[in-house]
């Protein structure tokens, strides 16, 4: 009766974990992942808990407590975060397409490059300067820096707000600063790539300015198609280029 009694969860919480299971607390979480993800923090934490990555259990005290199900699945989408620079949303969706192929599977990350799953839809701004700066590990000197390059869009006047887009964005940029390649040094990458949309623009504006729905529909369709026909052409001929160096 005692062990039915503890396995039972209360309405509105998750099951109970096991005795043998080490919960953690989230200064604990973010001090055994660290080391593979230099830029977490606690506040970072309890914002992917606010955009329902993560769902730590709660105790009377309503203190987070992690179990090692919960540093799986973080460590997962911190891979995927710092990896595949995925947005959340794709993100989430991934955790949950493993999670249902059974308990105990580990997400299949890190054998197969994947990139990001880009949209052309409208997208919302979420960011304030203080989250963008926070998400992506980032000063807001390096943030105007960004802006400056017309590498990110938006203004760093307070209350300014940044999409998804903008946070990836950011963190690669500070990836690669890492390694010595400054924003100033990414110019030439904006300035290719405002160029190669106004290429687009000119094929596909006809259709998208038409008044009849199923006309415009295929004008975002085409613009869409065109877009990714580019990303993989300056994909391959990149890395043409890189391997004339091996």
């Amino acid at each position: 009766m005692k062990d039915a009694a503890r396995g039972t969860a209360q309405a509105g919480e998750k099951p109970a974990v096991s005795r043998s299971e080490r919960l953690l607390t989230i200064g604990q979480v973010v001090g055994e992942l660290q080391q593979d993800f230099p830029d977490l923090s606690i506040t970072k934490l309890r914002y992917l808990e606010d955009r329902g990555l993560v769902s730590p259990v709660r105790t009377k005290g309503r203190y987070r407590k992690y179990a090692p199900a919960d540093m799986r699945r973080l460590r997962a989408i911190l891979t995927l975060q710092r990896d595949e620079y995925l947005p959340l949303e794709v993100i989430r969706q991934r955790v949950e397409r493993s999670s249902s192929t059974g308990p105990g599977q580990s997400l299949p990350t890190g054998v197969v490059p994947v990139r990001p799953n880009l949209s052309l839809r409208r997208e919302e701004p979420v960011y304030t300067v203080d989250e963008l700066c926070e998400a992506a590990g980032i000063s807001e000197a390096f943030l105007r820096v960004l802006l400056e390059y017309r590498l990110i869009d938006g203004s760093a006047r307070p209350g300014a707000i940044f999409s998804e887009s903008d946070l990836q964005t950011a963190r690669i940029c500070q990836l690669l600063a890492r390694f010595g390649v400054e924003p100033r040094n990414l110019r030439l990458l904006s300035s290719s790539s405002e160029r190669e949309a106004a290429i687009l623009e000119q094929i596909a504006t006809p259709s998208l300015r038409s008044t009849h729905p199923d006309k415009r529909e295929y004008g975002e369709r085409l613009l869409g198609d065109l877009g990714a026909l580019f990303s993989q052409l300056v994909h391959l001929l990149l890395y043409k280029e890189l391997r004339k160096l091996l």
